[in-house]
């Protein structure tokens, strides 16, 4: 069995070989090994971008290769936000609110994401990642939520201050980000991406209630989902932070998969979660898979099997994206855990 068909029979909740595993994104990290910002990785050839993606993993051995990851601000640059991918070793930012205020998000315009020549070079690169690991590795691709897209076009502070005044105006900028989330997981799932995850730190338990995820966060989510599903192998949503107050609704969202981080409890996770939907994460990214050893890396995965169980519907994952400074040799680690843990 290889590891896209390990990968497939996790999220469906069934017990497998051994423990998948995966890292989240890694874009960043991949292209600093090089020296290579994400910027310079859009102004490579397609085959070279790739040849480096699919290397990387061979030393890795990702159960998912994530095509354009890190690159979820592509969208926010391609419907005019400020976006800069050319610092090595960082993840983009946006600079600034797209808009001043809500009413103005019916002035932006997504089919412009087509038109973004990185969004272009990425699409092609995954294409080529299909057709030379797709067979054997699961291709996936990743993008903001809607209230996180929200956040980034509006302002952060702002969207929160409006969720509590002026809750019509959110609702329909969640409507135009569904759409631009889905619009963008579209293009990628259309060159080849079986896999799609929404990034939602907004929708983090850190920053808003369980009232505000149940009103604004949960429906646009379980809205794009539906949209999606049928075109893809599964779907995924990462949540940052603590969602532990929100873990019995994230089932009925529709997804395959959640996504914890590390301020997750497992056991807890397991215990709401089991049966229901697959859940994945939790080592910190920069406590354990950065300045860990790889004694303590190994040790730390191992925990998390056991707090998870052996008996389907756990894949391990770092509980966010990789750090740029993250060892191989960390990662290595990790891998060797799941695929070496007697089931």
């Amino acid at each position: 069995m290889n590891s896209k068909e390990i990968f497939i029979k996790a999220i469906k909740l069934e017990k497998t070989p051994r423990v998948p595993v995966t890292i989240l994104s890694g874009g960043v990290w991949v292209f600093n090994r090089k020296g290579m910002s994400l910027g310079d990785s859009f102004k490579l050839a397609p085959q070279a971008a790739a040849e480096i993606i699919a290397a990387t993993n061979e030393e890795v051995r990702s159960d998912i290769v994530w095509a354009a990851a890190g690159c979820n601000n592509l969208a926010i640059r391609a419907i005019g936000g400020k976006a800069n991918f050319h610092k090595v070793g960082a993840a983009s930012d946006i600079a600034e609110p797209l808009i001043a205020k809500a009413a103005d998000i019916d002035k932006l315009n997504v089919d412009k994401l087509k038109d973004d020549a990185g969004i272009q070079a990425m699409l092609e690169t995954t294409k080529i990642l299909v057709k030379n690991i797709g067979d054997r590795t699961m291709i996936g691709n990743s993008q903001w939520g809607p209230l996180t897209l929200a956040g980034l076009i509006l302002g952060t502070e702002n969207l929160m201050r409006i969720m509590i005044k002026d809750k019509p105006a959110v609702h329909a900028m969640l409507e135009f980000t569904s759409e631009l989330c889905y619009r963008y997981w579209e293009l990628f799932v259309n060159a080849g991406a079986e896999f799609v995850s929404m990034a939602e730190p907004t929708a983090s338990g850190d920053m808003i209630a369980r009232k505000q995820f149940i009103e604004f966060a949960m429906p646009a989510a379980t809205k794009i989902r539906g949209r999606i599903a049928d075109k893809v192998s599964g779907t995924m949503i990462h949540i940052c932070g603590d969602i532990t107050k929100f873990l019995d609704l994230i089932p009925e969202i529709g997804v395959n998969v959640v996504s914890l981080d590390y301020k997750v409890d497992l056991a807890k996770a397991r215990e709401v979660l089991h049966g229901k939907i697959a859940f994945t994460g939790q080592m910190d990214p920069v406590a354990i898979m950065q300045d860990a050893t790889p004694v303590g890396v190994a040790a730390a995965c191992r925990e998390c099997i056991e707090k998870a169980g052996l008996d389907g519907g756990y894949l391990m994952m770092p509980g966010c994206d990789l750090p740029p400074g993250v060892p191989l040799e960390n990662l290595k680690a990790m891998v060797d855990t799941a695929h070496n843990y007697k089931m």
